[in-house]
């Protein structure tokens, strides 16, 4: 079940959500995946056995309000994504709508030209899927 959501409206979005997602995580650069509310509560994921979803979400929802309130701030218009390096690879937080975003651990070499193509169209798409709900 999708967290938070109305049972009644998940028929089929479940399985496109997963879709959408797969599609993203087949890139050989991208190591997981996961859809995030925005008040930080998991929607699904595709993340390794050694990571919470739930405060993998909470942190990323955390990070993007951060992130929105700076952009606003600093007069640089609408937030679109968060990325945060690290030595092993880099957690890319993408707003995917008014209600979700997508995160996506990718490694550290990343062609990100690439990536972040594949993370716009996913975003995209989760966006629509979640308009349903």
């Amino acid at each position: 079940m999708i967290s938070g959501f109305r049972e009644g409206s998940l028929v089929g979005i479940e399985g496109d959500l997963a879709t959408a997602m797969e599609s993203l995580r087949r890139l050989a650069d991208v190591v997981a995946v996961a859809v995030a509310r925005r008040d930080g509560l998991i929607i699904a994921h595709i993340l390794p056995k050694s990571s919470d979803p739930k405060k993998v979400a909470a942190m990323c929802a955390a990070l993007v309000g951060t992130s929105e309130l700076a952009a606003r701030e600093l007069n640089q218009g609408r937030f679109l994504q968060s990325i945060v390096e690290a030595e092993e690879g880099k957690v890319i937080s993408t707003g995917a709508g008014e209600r979700a975003l997508l995160v996506t651990i990718v490694r550290p070499d990343a062609s990100m030209g690439l990536v972040l193509l594949s993370i716009e169209r996913a975003a995209k798409e989760v966006e629509v899927i979640l308009s349903g709900i």
